[in-house]
């Protein structure tokens, strides 16, 4: 499945990889939404997503679609080189993260490897991922996405659910996906912890 905001993009890829026999493209998506219906109907094995697509982000697409289709993996394909972008993907569950200025013998060694359950990253990935390790502090501060800070934000705020996703204009489901996923990221167990983390580490002192 290819999904790009861009007709070009997309055209161009579906060009490089229809070539290859080992690929069947079984759809293609201009948007988030689109996205999720797409892979309902079409079951596929791997994604090959950028980040900035319009209705829902490909990191938004990624996390609602983790928690009911494990078995669906993800390669990003963006321009976005800064370390932000890269920790955010992996942490929305990307298996594989490239640029779209790939070469086609790269593109298509990284959808053979996460095909078969492996991960794989561009060559400049492997310094950033490093670097994580290395400051994992930071790393938690930075894995949290703009959207998520809205949604800890108002939910510090003592805003409902329904609330926050009236104000936000995304889905009571999305806002909850947005929760748990900033439990996950912050290791605690509910939002009152989360809350009390989140200031620790100073993710919300521009409200201070």
């Amino acid at each position: 499945m290819l999904a790009d905001d861009h007709a070009l993009i997309r055209e161009g890829f579906r060009s490089l990889l229809g070539k290859n026999e080992l690929f069947e493209i079984v759809g293609e998506a201009e948007d988030g939404r689109e996205l999720i219906e797409k892979i309902a109907n079409t079951n596929p094995d791997v994604v090959l997503i950028d980040i900035n697509m319009p209705q829902l982000t490909g990191l938004e697409v990624m996390g609602l679609i983790a928690s009911t289709r494990p078995e669906i993996k993800f390669i990003i394909l963006t321009m976005h080189e800064e370390r932000e972008y890269v920790m955010r993907g992996l942490t929305a569950g990307a298996k594989g993260y490239l640029f779209k200025n790939v070469e086609k013998s790269e593109l298509e060694k990284a959808i053979k490897t996460v095909y078969d359950g492996g991960n794989y990253f561009s060559p400049a990935i492997t310094s950033i991922l490093a670097e994580h390790v290395a400051k994992p502090a930071l790393a938690q501060v930075t894995e949290i996405t703009p959207r998520e800070k809205e949604v800890l934000e108002l939910v510090a705020g003592g805003f409902s659910t329904k609330q926050i996703a009236d104000k936000l204009g995304i889905s009571i489901r999305t806002v909850e996906s947005h929760r748990i996923n900033m439990l996950k990221k912050l290791d605690v167990s509910n939002t009152a912890e989360l809350i009390r983390k989140s200031m620790q580490l100073k993710l919300m002192e521009s409200n201070e």
